[in-house]
């Protein structure tokens, strides 16, 4: 069986995973499928929209994608989901983790969704003819499904933000997502569960790194991601052994097209040029005393990261 590489995006929500996505879409021979984890239970049972703007079972790829994976039928998505559900609560990460560098599980749950997720690799491969998936989940155990998959080349990219600006963008009520027949706007949090997410997303990736060789791990801050874009890409490029250029018309300017992308930011739906740039307005409108619980909160990996302790320039470099 042909092997298909997959670049599992992982890292906190907020932290420029879907613009990083896309532009690596636009590249010859990688495709963008979004927040793949979110296929069954938010695309297909409660039929929100693809990129493209149709629900999953409507898209031309998914529907036959999904015909190819032999996953579309309802029980098989409910068991599915339900099967997600399983793995989801915080007591059993680690375990879904650990099973990154063998594959081995013994668990019922694992066992269906890692089961599904290889059938569905190589059919998302054969209906769009890309050699690299994006996936964009985000989450560490979703990258785990993938690495211990035997038909899949799997590498994992782990991008994190500055914790202020993840915080602040949280609290943001200002990006609707489209679903048919109405729309929705982007669910918002506090301080304090923004912190939290932000700091287990951290953990958890620092935890499966463990189990990933390293040729197969990337680094990146979204601070260096956004003050040099395509330079960025065409790393990320590099480090999966592709040979495709950049696709930007300037250092900072790419050109999406519509992408089939599962779930994800509403930057998903947008087309035409998209100038990539350094969003710090957290730094002017954050409340000085949030940033400080902020930085008390998060120091630990402040240092490891190389962020500085107070609010100011991130330093270069990383871990």
């Amino acid at each position: 069986m042909s092997r298909t590489k997959v670049l599992s995006i992982v890292g906190p929500g907020r932290s420029g995973t879907t613009i990083l996505a896309g532009a690596l879409g636009e590249a010859d021979g990688v495709v963008d499928v979004g927040e793949l984890r979110w296929l069954w239970r938010r695309g297909l049972l409660e039929q929100r929209s693809c990129g493209c703007g149709l629900p999953p079972d409507q898209c031309p790829v998914w529907s036959a994608v999904l015909v190819k994976a032999g996953g579309g039928a309802p029980q098989s998505v409910t068991a599915i989901a339900a099967a997600q559900d399983a793995l989801a609560p915080r007591r059993r990460r680690l375990r879904v983790i650990r099973t990154a560098a063998t594959g081995r599980t013994g668990w019922a749950a694992l066992d269906e969704v890692r089961g599904i997720t290889a059938r569905l690799i190589p059919a998302i491969a054969e209906v769009t003819g890309a050699r690299v998936l994006v996936d964009s989940s985000k989450r560490a155990q979703d990258a785990a499904v993938m690495a211990g998959l035997d038909q899949v080349d799997h590498y994992v990219l782990h991008i994190v933000r500055d914790p202020g600006a993840v915080a602040f963008s949280w609290q943001r009520r200002n990006k609707t997502v489209p679903i048919p027949g109405a729309g929705r706007t982007m669910a918002t949090r506090r301080l304090v569960p923004s912190m939290a997410r932000w700091t287990e997303n951290c953990l958890s990736a620092e935890a499966l790194r463990r189990f990933v060789p390293p040729d197969r791990w990337l680094f990146l801050r979204y601070e260096d991601f956004a003050a040099a874009p395509e330079a960025t890409v065409g790393r990320v490029l590099t480090f999966l052994h592709e040979d495709a250029a950049p696709p930007f018309i300037d250092d900072r300017t790419v050109v999406l097209g519509v992408h089939h992308t599962v779930e994800g930011n509403p930057n998903r739906f947008r087309v035409g040029p998209v100038r990539i740039s350094l969003d710090d307005e957290w730094r002017r409108r954050m409340p000085r005393r949030r940033q400080l619980v902020v930085r008390a909160l998060a120091w630990p990996f402040l240092l490891y990261y190389r962020y500085p302790l107070l609010t100011g320039a991130a330093r270069t470099g990383g871990a």
